[in-house]
């Protein structure tokens, strides 16, 4: 591991104003300032799902326009400038504060969470480790940093694990904690003060894009493993098919949204986990939760009355209206067609069960502590 590995980013933000929730930041990973500039997010009023407006309403822009910049150096993604840490904290409450206002973030998980300690149970039996049972002997220990409703920690404690998460929402840790009938942390995992090398799996699903010093985290999580034990963690791919494809279009891509403060690459992942003193097992953008596209289905929302893009249940606080709402016609038809076209491109782009695929839009990577 590289000793001096640590955040940047967090050391000496420059605000943008006195009263903006915008700060100017240096790369997390190198602590350079020379990026390349690869999109610029829309105004509020234009970003297409409606959580999103909702979310960033609470923010103060200043007129101040966000971008996602590529570090020359390293080849770190990341939002310049980016939101403050009051900001974050504001966007979600905003979000999930307001009744039915979360259903966009929320899903069924229970497939993926068995994907996960599949693969987790077939690195550790390959590597000779303990079995995956509590007739093994010792329980196999895990903690899953941002567990949200606990659906992961549910499923691992069904096979055995003795199980701990943290959660940064109140509400959600008291649920996942009803469910599982242990206490789940609301805050920050480093305040468990578990010791160093204790445990066999550490889990961080959909969260080290959200952070503001990723590296901070990667390395302290990844100081819990005993050897053998495994990081699992997901990130967005900026080197994804779609992304290539929506660059050589001239459109968008779908994936740089207002709260994801970070971007990734296959090639930077190899090196930061080397770093944290890892080796990664098996990376993978397969989904088991995706699905293809259906227009049919969308069709026939359309003539119930449901609108394909919005929650079904009405939150309390009202949606900012999306701004290409009331575009001619053939220019909504244009725009839902380049949609399925990126949705048929992001699922081929997963590749099949259990295949090593790394160009879609997401990237789940085990990675395991050497013996």
């Amino acid at each position: 591991m590289t000793h001096s590995l640590r955040s940047h980013s967090i050391l000496n933000p420059a605000p943008c104003g006195p009263d903006s929730d915008l700060e100017y930041v240096v790369c997390d990973y190198c602590g350079t300032d020379r990026t390349h500039r690869l999109a610029t997010l829309p105004p509020v009023e234009a970003l297409p799902l409606p959580m999103h407006r909702l979310g960033a309403s609470a923010l103060r822009l200043g007129g101040e326009r966000i971008h996602f910049c590529q570090c020359q150096t390293c080849g770190l993604v990341y939002m310049n400038p980016r939101l403050t840490e009051a900001a974050i904290a504001r966007f979600y409450d905003t979000v999930y504060g307001t009744q039915g206002a979360s259903e966009g973030f929320e899903s069924d998980q229970r497939a993926r969470a068995a994907h996960i300690l599949d693969v987790v149970a077939r690195l550790l039996d390959d590597a000779g480790d303990r079995g995956m049972s509590p007739s093994a002997g010792a329980r196999p220990q895990v903690l899953d940093i941002g567990c949200g409703a606990g659906q992961l920690l549910q499923e691992a404690q069904r096979r055995g694990w003795e199980v701990r998460g943290t959660e940064l929402s109140q509400v959600a840790a008291q649920h996942a904690s009803q469910v599982l009938g242990v206490p789940i942390h609301c805050g920050d995992f480093r305040e468990l003060g578990l010791p160093a090398g204790s445990l066999d799996l550490v889990v961080m699903q959909a969260v080290v894009e959200h952070l503001r010093a990723p590296i901070d985290f990667l390395r302290d999580s990844a100081a819990l493993l005993r050897p053998g034990g495994v990081l699992f963690f997901s990130v967005p791919n900026v080197a994804s098919a779609e992304h290539r494809l929506a660059r050589l279009l001239g459109q968008p891509w779908r994936g740089f949204i207002v709260e994801h403060l970070y971007y990734f690459t296959p090639a930077f992942l190899r090196r930061l986990t080397a770093d944290l003193g890892l080796e990664i097992a098996f990376m993978s953008s397969w989904n088991p939760l995706s699905r293809w596209p259906n227009p049919w289905r969308d069709l026939r929302r359309v003539g119930q009355g449901t609108p394909t893009s919005e929650p079904r249940s009405a939150p309390a606080t009202p949606l900012p209206p999306f701004a290409g709402a009331h575009a001619p016609l053939a220019k909504r038809v244009l725009r839902q067609a380049t949609n399925y076209l990126f949705d048929i491109v992001s699922k081929v782009s997963e590749g099949r069960r259990g295949g090593a695929s790394t160009s879609g839009n997401v990237l789940f990577v085990w990675a395991r502590k050497p013996r």
